[in-house]
């Protein structure tokens, strides 16, 4: 057994050490594929800058030289050419020399002219420079045409570090040529070793590796392994580039004796096993275990998949006892979780989430319980008359972008939609879930609302659309809420004279010209909003009056110039309220002509006329009685 164990795992670790290299190569290519990539991006920005284009059109070689010196080290390049449209050499920071030769790499200004957009010319390859390995990038220069290449040579050392740092792998660049000896451009090994692997691969294959150079196709790969300094390494070679006769090869290498450590110290483990246990108990245990073990991993694994939300794949164990009952178990159960959420789905989809919430998680029943709520009605001014000037579609595009603007400042300020009600919405705050606050996130949302059905209106301005204007009324109080209509059909609401009196309210908006109305009982729960009082009045259906207020911002958002004013207006509404018309006029005359305090000081003065005209009985307490909704 320990012969066979040990065989297995050995074969199992060179399997292991053939994909890692595998993989490494793959790896090795991607990033070789993207640090091309970028440094075409690079290299592309680079020649649309004036100065460079400036210093190309003087044809000074001195002021080309500075000027690709200049721009290499920008992009960390080791050297830059510059090539005019005959691929001859303009100038060279690596080869000074080089000047009015032919470019040492013409494959690549080829393969970049090929494409037929300028601004979309590139080429990219591995190619040796001063026995170095560099990736050359080659890109046009546009003025807006093409007046010549630039060539960026990059040393590919940084790569292969990051190869090695990613897969632990060693990475060699070799140049074979069929007349010469291959020799190494750039590797991760040692000196002692990369000489080790010139030497083994001319000794172990001096024929096949020089002849089959030509017929190579560029996928081409070889694995095999070999002897470096006493040492067995696992080699992988992969063809990058062909330049004429030559080729460059990538080498990837991996230590057989690091690979196979972990599996050596796992046959120390099992030898010692198997000098204290019995051939038959090892046999017996291992044919329990796989019974056991390979569905219970099945399960384990089938359990993983079900915590990251994948339900699809059922389990297949074929089992007649209890580990394939339990496994007819655990599918039934993903079953019964697929439902749920289908459930939750459509559930989320046609209520708010909070409502499909609960729910989900009791027993659906007729009834309901009294709480405190924050009911907000909102609705779109003159809907009707913005439909006129509208073709259906465009009618339904501007509510339906006006509802998803409701409903996501409903929702980010923990309300519930209770109802679309045409062109309205009916939100609570407080149910069915009741939080700390509510009343203050419901005068939060109504204001929130006001902001982004302005920005919506300035969108659709420049569609040429005509722009919402928002009613919103805003009431806290208790009501009954929960499971109403039949036991067939029902829906989760509130029902109560304070969801009428918010009702009223967004109506009121109208009457007062304002974008909230708030009642008295909100305004109560929430002393950092700074609100001005419009009017106690008695809406329709009700007989008591009720205070109402506009909110105008936070406390501490509030200029002093504003208070006062405020203070102002409100000291003319007591002394309106106690009948001294004429202190009462002549503060909302002066206020008449404020920016946001025009109309209700009209209204006022309206007032104040009447009822020097007609006194008011003497049982007035300064409200008024409303008769229409």
């Amino acid at each position: 057994a320990f012969v066979s164990i040990r065989f297995a795992l050995e074969q199992n670790a060179r399997n292991n050490l053939r994909q890692e290299l595998n993989v490494g190569e793959r790896i090795f290519k991607r990033l070789l594929e993207q640090n091309s990539q970028q440094l075409v991006e690079a290299t592309s920005v680079l020649t649309y800058d004036f100065g460079f284009r400036e210093a190309i059109a003087s044809n000074d070689r001195d002021t080309i030289l500075s000027a690709l010196n200049n721009h290499s080290e920008r992009i960390k390049a080791r050297g830059m050419a510059l090539i005019n449209l005959d691929s001859k050499v303009i100038a060279d920071t690596l080869n000074p020399g080089n000047a009015g030769k032919p470019y040492e790499f013409p494959e690549l200004i080829v393969e970049a002219a090929r494409i037929e957009d300028p601004r979309l010319r590139r080429a990219s390859g591995i190619h040796p420079i001063n026995d170095d390995a560099y990736q050359i990038v080659v890109v046009p220069v546009l003025a807006p045409v093409q007046i010549s290449w630039v060539a960026m040579a990059f040393v590919i050392d940084d790569t292969l570090v990051r190869v090695q740092n990613i897969t632990s792998l060693n990475v060699s660049f070799i140049e074979t040529h069929p007349q010469k000896a291959p020799r190494i451009l750039a590797s991760t090994l040692t000196p002692s070793l990369g000489g080790h692997l010139l030497a083994s691969i001319t000794a172990s294959m001096p024929t096949a590796f020089a002849s089959s150079i030509a017929n190579v196709p560029a996928t081409s790969e070889n694995s095999f392994a070999l002897n470096l300094g006493g040492e067995e390494f696992q080699v992988l070679t992969s063809m990058l580039e062909r330049q004429g006769e030559s080729t460059i090869f990538a080498v990837l290498q991996r230590s057989t004796r690091e690979a196979l450590e972990s599996s050596n110290r796992l046959q120390v483990i099992l030898l010692f096993l198997a000098g204290l246990s019995l051939l038959i108990t090892l046999i017996g245990s291992l044919r329990i275990a796989r019974r056991i073990t390979r569905p219970v991993s099945m399960l384990a694994d089938a359990a993983q998949r079900l915590a990251k939300g994948e339900y699809r794949q059922p389990v297949s164990i074929r089992q007649n006892d209890e580990i394939g009952d339990l496994a007819i178990a655990f599918d039934s159960m993903v079953r019964g979780l697929v439902e749920r959420d289908n459930m939750r789905d459509l559930l989320g989809k046609v209520a708010s989430p909070a409502v499909a919430e609960q729910l989900l998680k009791q027993s659906i029943e007729l009834g309901g319980e009294e709480r405190r709520v924050t009911v907000m009605f909102t609705d779109i001014r003159n809907f009707t008359t913005l439909c006129e000037q509208l073709s259906p579609q465009q009618s339904l595009s501007l509510l339906n972008r006006y509802l998803t603007q409701m409903s996501e400042v409903v929702e980010e300020f923990e309300g519930v939609i209770d109802k679309y009600t045409g062109d309205g919405v009916m939100a609570l705050f407080g149910a069915p879930i009741d939080r700390a606050g509510d009343a203050e996130r419901a005068l939060k949302a109504g204001m929130e609302i006001c902001r982004r059905i302005t920005e919506l209106g300035s969108q659709l301005a420049r569609e040429g659309m005509p722009a919402p204007l928002v009613g919103i009324g805003i009431n806290t109080s208790r009501v009954i809420a929960g499971n109403i209509g039949s036991a067939t059909r029902l829906n989760y609401t509130v029902l109560g004279d304070g969801v009428n009196l918010a009702s009223r309210l967004e109506s009121l908006t109208k009457r007062y010209q304002v974008p909230i109305v708030v009642g008295h009982a909100t305004r109560e729960l929430v002393p950092e909003i700074v609100d001005r009082e419009l009017d106690k009045v008695r809406v329709k259906g009700r007989a008591t009056p009720v205070r109402i207020y506009e909110p105008l911002g936070l406390s501490a958002e509030f200029s002093t110039i504003d208070a006062e004013t405020l203070s102002r207006y409100h000291a003319a509404l007591v002394a309106f309220r106690e009948r001294k018309w004429e202190n009462a006029s002549a503060v909302f005359a002066a206020l008449v002509t404020l920016p946001g305090y025009q109309h209700i000081s009209a209204l006022y003065l309206s007032y104040i006329r009447q009822f020097r005209a007609v006194a008011p009985p003497e049982d007035w307490d300064g409200s008024f009685t409303l008769y229409e909704k």
